[in-house]
């Protein structure tokens, strides 16, 4: 799966497993990805962050 699909994936799979706490898990997981110096995994989790904010303030398309 390519990094741009990934992020999707996973911003996708978190606001429907968490609504509108998805944020919240993302920053989570990039702090502790931060806090042990995995430079990799903090970024891809920083880059979920922006997709979940993305996706939440996007217009919808469907009304």
């Amino acid at each position: 799966m390519q990094d741009k699909e990934l992020i999707n994936s996973l911003a996708n799979t978190l606001i429907s497993q968490y609504g509108d706490d998805a944020e919240a898990v993302a920053m989570m997981r990039a702090a502790e990805y931060a806090a042990a110096l995995n430079n990799d995994e903090w970024v891809k989790w920083e880059k979920v962050i922006v997709e979940i904010n993305n996706m939440n303030h996007s217009p919808d398309l469907n009304g």
